[in-house]
């Protein structure tokens, strides 16, 4: 599930931590939101981010 996750308003991107496929999240942001998917940098932990909501 989700660990974590934030939104950061300036660059109008949400990001989201934890054991999550990016499909999944994409699929339940769309409902609500605009959103695509972006490619995060390599990390120790799951990240998943999202661009351009409104």
């Amino acid at each position: 599930g989700v660990t974590s996750f934030s939104i950061d308003l300036a660059t109008k991107k949400v990001t989201v931590i934890g054991d999550v496929t990016p499909l999944g999240v994409l699929t339940s942001i769309s409902k609500v939101k605009n959103a695509q998917l972006w490619p995060s940098p390599p990390s120790s932990s799951p990240r998943v981010s999202l661009g351009r909501y409104s």
